[in-house]
């Protein structure tokens, strides 16, 4: 007799796309121009893939203004058109603006009013935090609401745990990455915390940035200046539960900046100030990324927002163009291990946290017990009973070679 292991496959994961960006990436060795004939990525005599300030032509153009960020993206978020960049591809860690990356992912996964019990990991990252306790209960639109205002890697962990473990969750960001030509891209965690190999650039944010303002929900969770976010869930039902106020990190925001949308901020010793951000006046909506920004970040996104105010409509060819996605935005993939994820974001086992929510759910111990009594009970030649789920029973049958 012999036994055939059951492969323990977590969540699907799309073709990596290796459509080439039509400005330069750094590196590359081919540039593809967005418009056919034209040359979009030189400009002005300066090269995208460097460090110089590269402007688009036209005429009665203002100075652009001086800002000390290490790299930045301007452009005009409706038509893709990028008015002025420096080093628009030099990868550098994003900090918490990958946290826009994170909810790109999983808002189309996460029915907003399901909820997440929360586990002890998830209070123990590093890093700012919202406050989110062991053991109570949040609903993921209080969890996005988290990430986005006060940048919470705790709400990043619970959200990446409820859609099943933080592994899938990672996966799924970079096939997310990819789908928007996203190549600079490489996320590590859902939070943005300084990690090894974990690497986005000015281009790229622009690309996410731009796609999750056409996302509703997105776009809501983004301009969001302050709202209540709950407390410690009461022990008995009839006690209320405390409230306490969260606001965004967001200052173009919350000093009211014209037309400011969002979107996204950031900060870590090793990445310093980064930064997405979007306004729209009079029809004319704009996104600028900074990246490794030594001055505070509302001063350079003001002074670049105010010139691409000014001078959009006088950009005769611009630096270059933000490519489309390869296709459509997931659509929701709920089901019901996922929909109820009390008991999945409890796992932290790491061999556990590769799988998809889909196909466990349940505690790592259970697991490990499962494997160990299949083998031994396919080797007697028996029945393998294999829990599935949250608790449901699955009953695969071990038959023997002859058995037909």
């Amino acid at each position: 007799m012999t036994l055939v292991a059951v492969l323990l496959a977590g969540g699907t994961s799309s073709a990596w796309a290796l459509t080439p960006l039509p400005v330069t990436p750094s590196p590359a060795p081919v540039a593809t121009p967005a418009t056919p004939g034209a040359d979009d990525n030189v400009v002005g005599g300066g090269q995208l893939g460097s460090l110089d300030t590269v402007v688009g032509s036209g005429t009665g153009l203002g100075a652009l203004p001086t800002v000390t960020t290490a790299s930045f993206v301007l452009a005009d978020a409706t038509t893709g058109r990028v008015l002025a960049s420096r080093a628009p591809h030099l990868k550098r860690p994003p900090a918490s603006t990958l946290k826009a990356l994170t909810a790109l992912t999983l808002i189309p996964r996460l029915e907003p009013q399901g909820t997440y019990k929360v586990a002890a990991v998830d209070t123990r990252v590093e890093g700012s935090r919202v406050g989110l306790v062991s053991g109570s209960t949040y609903t993921h639109d209080q969890l996005f609401t988290a990430l986005f205002l006060p940048s919470a890697n705790d709400a990043a962990s619970a959200l990446a745990r409820s859609r099943g473990s933080v592994s899938q969750t990672v996966r799924q960001m970079n096939d997310e990455a990819q789908r928007l030509q996203a190549l600079d891209t490489v996320a590590k965690n859902p939070s943005g915390l300084d990690a090894d190999g974990q690497v986005s650039s000015a281009y790229d944010l622009a690309l996410i940035g731009r796609e999750g303002l056409n996302n509703p929900k997105f776009a809501g969770y983004a301009k969001l200046v302050r709202t209540t976010f709950p407390g410690k869930q009461p022990k008995r039902a009839s006690q209320k539960r405390a409230t306490f106020v969260i606001e965004s990190q967001n200052r173009l925001l919350r000093d009211k900046y014209a037309g400011a949308i969002g979107v996204k901020t950031g900060f870590t010793s090793k990445a310093g100030r980064t930064y997405i951000g979007a306004a729209e006046r009079n029809g004319t909506r704009l996104i600028v990324t900074l990246m490794g920004n030594i001055e505070p970040t509302e001063i350079a996104a003001r002074r670049l927002l105010d010139w691409g105010f000014a001078n959009a409509g006088r950009v005769q060819t611009p630096v270059g163009t933000l490519v489309e996605p390869l296709g459509p935005a997931p659509t929701s993939d709920v089901d019901s291990a996922s929909a109820d994820a009390a008991s999945l974001g409890n796992d932290t086992d790491p061999i556990s946290a590769s799988t998809s929510s889909a196909s466990f759910g349940g505690s790592s111990a259970m697991l490990r017990w499962g494997v160990l009594i299949a083998a031994a009970l396919a080797a007697a030649g028996l029945i393998v009973l294999t829990y599935v789920g949250n608790g449901s029973l699955a009953r695969r049958r071990i038959r023997r070679r002859y058995h037909r």
